[in-house]
């Protein structure tokens, strides 16, 4: 049940996102009008916004998948969504939309700043989960994006044999660079040489990125249908050379 809930998110993310937004705006507005309308929204608002944090640390805690999308169109191997950012961003927009509602910000102090410290939060997570913050694999390297730039990882910059297994419940993967002159950085990318790895299984993402980085000649068929099964066949078969052996 939850698996399907978490996978019509992800679909829908903007919708989600947008209507969260709309929501928000609404509940400060209502909020404003009368005492008892106040009191009726704000309960609203609470209820919602545990809701919205509740799912996103089910969606962070589940079991992950071990698989990626086949995106042939871009030529690519790609991690879905995170639903959990998702969540956390419907939940900051309602939890901001909280305080901006009370009507009793005028001023300078803790209140005005509390708002606006939360309003920026919410605004990072909606960025991000509209976005999608997707790792993925292509011919020519790793790359991810985020709300705040992009990197691009080439996988000859990239060592041999790694990257190692991070913890079975890691949210991001460190990367190791043989020859960082190569990597491609675009705006402020808070994770830096770690890739949001936090909606697919740490130990499959790790395998398929070394699996690439030590066989460069299967590079050039990935987002193939085809070069999905037989990665999927190489990484469930006994490990044979280079790059095995680092798991942690």
């Amino acid at each position: 049940m939850l698996t399907t809930v978490f996978a019509l998110t992800v679909r829908h993310r903007r919708l989600i996102l947008s209507i969260s937004l709309v929501l928000g705006v609404v509940l400060a507005w209502g909020r404003r009008l009368s005492d008892w309308l106040d009191l009726i929204l704000l309960i609203a608002t609470v209820l919602a916004g545990v809701l919205a944090f509740s799912l996103a640390v089910l969606a962070y805690r589940r079991l992950r998948p071990a698989a990626l999308l086949i995106e042939p169109e871009v030529r690519a191997f790609a991690t879905e969504p995170s639903a959990s950012q998702i969540y956390q961003a419907v939940g900051f927009t309602l939890l901001a939309s909280q305080f901006l509602g009370t009507g009793h910000l005028d001023g300078v102090g803790l209140f005005n700043v509390v708002p606006f410290l939360l309003l920026v939060i919410a605004g990072l997570h909606v960025a991000g989960g509209w976005r999608g913050g997707s790792v993925e694999l292509r011919p020519d390297g790793v790359s991810q994006r985020d709300f705040a730039g992009s990197l691009m990882v080439p996988w000859e910059a990239l060592a041999p044999g790694r990257p190692s297994r991070p913890a079975v419940n890691a949210a991001t993967l460190a990367l190791t660079y043989a020859r960082p002159e190569l990597v491609r950085r675009h705006g402020i990318l808070p994770l830096g040489r770690r890739l949001r790895i936090d909606n697919v299984h740490p130990w499959f993402i790790a395998d398929t990125i070394r699996h690439y980085v030590d066989h460069p000649q299967h590079r050039a068929a990935i987002g193939k249908p085809a070069e999905y099964q037989r990665l999927l066949h190489a990484l469930t078969s006994p490990p044979t050379g280079p790059g095995h052996g680092h798991d942690s």
